[in-house]
């Protein structure tokens, strides 16, 4: 089967399926792989999508509440400093832990200050230094987030690339369920505030993680810092690579990576304030997502690998990003029930399967992108990519609900016809995965 990029014969991958990722448990690489995904989920999810859940509980408006999603532009624009985490060698940290390593911890550390500093605070006595403290964690949690991808992409030969991206996803989504299920059950019996100390709490176990992890053996082009030539050099060394490795199809390459998540985006940060007009309460959203949106997460991963194996990588992200697209108007549909629970139940499932889905194709797909040389910076840029258009649209969906439903009159319809729009976003990244299909048929596979 051709490379989905290169049109040349790609190697014989493991499968990807979760059977084969827990039998490969016995490597450590790959346990720590999805450990780090852990580590790396949870902070994202506790300064977008759970935040939302506490500041409409707390009584915030939404279009606030949309505003607020922005505190994580920061893992949306990670490509702007990842190239010095590529470069910068930090001191007595690298020579006990390594490069990758010691960029983690950093990142670790400053994400529990961050957390700690949102539950002290708190959004009510002082809405300015909570929303630093956001952008704190923010900060910190894209910074290890280009470690851990570096990490990752690093220590997996080509051939194991599908199958570390399958176990980080696995860890990933993961780590977005215990920073979401688990505080919502807990905010109905300790707070808010509480449960997030106990998430930074809980994401120091990232270090024991950190400890037994391997630095990768791949060689690294790192050269001496000096002057603004060199600094020029590491912000635009690895776009130049990039240019170098893939040509004109740039032009189609990042336009899907940035799109791809759109549909996704537009309606993140509208989720938990529609639970909460509903009536749900936390330990019922805990339940749910628990008992049917988690394993039907864990099925998407599976099944995107599953895909991938049988078909290719682009034919499960068509499909996964146009059920990601319908998935939406399952929330539409919970909006007009009046919050029924059967219709939740299904909407729940749909979108983690589907999120699931999305979310291990566009890694595996985004990650054989990467240049061994640059690798930080560059999947770096590719995942920020995933993220900006979608979060940078999504600030506004608080805007648009309240429009909405102050036109048709009712908090309901509003956002169902919201949520019914947003399948349309899924049209161009549909139309971008076409081409590259087409762009792969065109290319001969060269000869082995």
């Amino acid at each position: 089967m051709a490379d989905i990029v290169t049109g040349q014969d790609e190697p014989i991958r493991p499968r990807a399926g979760m059977r084969e990722v827990l039998a490969s448990l016995r490597q450590r690489k790959v346990a720590i792989a999805i450990a780090f995904g852990i580590a790396t989920g949870m902070p994202p999810v506790l300064v977008v999508s759970t935040l939302g859940f506490w500041l409409r509980s707390e009584g915030i408006a939404l279009a606030a509440i949309g505003f607020m999603s922005w505190v994580g532009i920061f893992i949306s624009t990670k490509f702007l400093w990842a190239p010095f985490v590529d470069w910068i060698r930090l001191p007595f940290l690298e020579k006990r832990l390594g490069h990758r390593r010691s960029w983690m911890l950093v990142g670790l550390t400053f994400v529990f200050i961050g957390l700690v500093g949102m539950a002290v605070t708190g959004p009510k006595d002082n809405f300015t230094l909570f929303a630093a403290f956001a952008l704190l964690t923010s900060f910190a949690t894209a910074t290890q987030d280009i470690a851990v991808d570096a990490w990752r992409i690093e220590s997996a030969e080509d051939a194991e690339q599908d199958l570390m991206a399958s176990a980080y996803i696995l860890g990933l989504r993961s780590g977005y369920f215990l920073g979401n299920v688990p505080l919502l059950a807990m905010s109905a019996v300790i707070g808010w505030q509480m449960s997030y100390f106990c998430a930074a709490v809980a994401g120091l176990a990232g270090i024991a993680a950190l400890a037994v992890a391997r630095e990768p053996a791949k060689p690294r082009d790192f050269a001496p810092m000096t002057g603004i030539g060199s600094v020029l050099s590491a912000l635009f060394r690895p776009l130049k690579v990039f240019w170098q490795d893939h040509d004109k199809g740039l032009f189609l390459f990042l336009p899907l990576v940035a799109l791809f998540f759109v549909p996704d985006g537009l309606i993140i940060s509208m989720i938990g304030p529609l639970y909460i007009d509903l009536g749900f309460t936390g330990p019922e959203i805990a339940g749910v997502r628990t008992v049917f949106g988690f394993p039907a997460t864990l099925a998407g991963v599976v099944m995107a690998g599953l895909i991938g194996l049988r078909f290719g990588t682009l034919p499960a992200m068509a499909i996964a990003v146009t059920l990601a697209a319908v998935s939406n108007i399952g929330f539409a549909f919970l909006a007009l029930s009046g919050g029924d629970k059967g219709v939740w139940i299904a909407a729940a499932m749909f979108e983690g399967f589907s999120g699931g889905m999305a979310n291990a194709a566009m890694v595996a797909w985004a990650s054989r992108l990467t240049n061994p040389m640059a690798t930080a910076a560059q999947f770096a840029m590719l995942s920020s990519l995933m993220t900006l258009v979608g979060g940078l649209l999504g600030g506004f969906a608080g805007l648009g609900v309240e429009a909405l439903q102050a036109r048709t009159g009712s908090a309901m319809q509003g956002f169902a016809t919201y949520f019914c729009f947003t399948p349309l976003a899924a049209i161009p990244p549909l139309i971008l995965i076409w081409l590259v299909s087409q762009r792969t048929k065109s290319v001969p596979a060269l000869p082995a």
